[in-house]
């Protein structure tokens, strides 16, 4: 597997209280682990060990995962892009033999996501103008979240949660947020500001913030994850880096 996540990141992303995972499979052998969000089933996890691959291990997992996801009470599997937990946006387009996996059991590719790179040596000045987020503006960054970002908010929060928050304020309250190592360390994002100041250049504050504080800690490049818009990244220095693609498939009833 590319990108193994270590321990505590599968701990962060498959027991979040909020949305557990089925997890199934021997760890010595093969596991897959399965969500569901929004009324859609996600494969957030499906690793087989490289002595166990062409037996048919990932076949049987995958297929185990349909199932839970039908006893989760959805009609579909997608893999990867399952907010706000994930550890990929989708499957890594150099894992071949996952891809052939996921065609050969009538997957669809419905989408294409990727992140970008950021090399931390070459980043714009620190502009100042922002702050860490601490407890004390839990509160008010979940009515912002819920105003303007609800889909991000379970992340904003845990990022809150783990000092890794970086806003700015206005006039008129937070103005800009930039989370980082939330799920993942190293992965930067979401970014995100009040909707009034979209296109404005707004989350720049925030977003270099951030990276000069993860600069400051010893960490040399990060990724922006799951990217959105690209201008916002390329004026910090930003390249697009990893693909990802994201497959579904509709499930019946057996």
């Amino acid at each position: 597997m590319l990108d193994p996540p270590p321990v505590h990141e599968l701990e962060r992303a498959l027991f979040a209280p909020d949305q557990p995972a089925i997890v199934r499979g021997d760890p010595a052998v093969g596991v897959v682990a399965t969500v569901e969000g929004d009324g859609r089933g996600y494969v957030r996890l499906l690793a087989v060990a490289p002595d166990h691959r062409r037996r048919g291990v990932g076949r049987r997992l995958l297929a185990a995962a349909e199932a839970d996801a039908l006893a989760l009470g959805t009609r579909s599997l997608t893999t990867g892009a399952d907010a706000p937990y994930y550890l990929w946006p989708g499957v890594d387009i150099r894992e071949l033999g996952l891809l052939c996996l996921l065609e050969r059991a009538k997957y669809a590719r419905v989408e294409t996501n990727f992140n970008m790179d950021v090399d931390l040596a070459a980043i714009p000045d620190d502009p100042g103008g922002w702050s860490v987020a601490d407890s004390g503006a839990r509160v008010e960054l979940a009515a912002w979240c819920d105003r303007y970002w609800a889909n991000w908010r379970a992340e904003m929060l845990r990022a809150l949660d783990q000092d890794g928050l970086v806003m700015t304020r206005d006039a008129d309250g937070i103005a800009a947020v930039c989370a980082y190592d939330v799920n993942r360390e190293g992965l930067v994002g979401p970014v995100a500001a009040r909707h009034d100041l979209l296109g404005k250049g707004a989350g720049v504050a925030a977003l270099l913030g951030a990276l000069h504080r993860i600069r400051t800690a010893g960490r040399t490049h990060v990724e922006i994850g799951w990217v959105g818009p690209i201008v916002p990244y390329a004026r910090v220095g930003a390249k697009v880096g990893r693909v990802f693609f994201v497959y579904r498939k509709e499930l019946t009833a057996p």
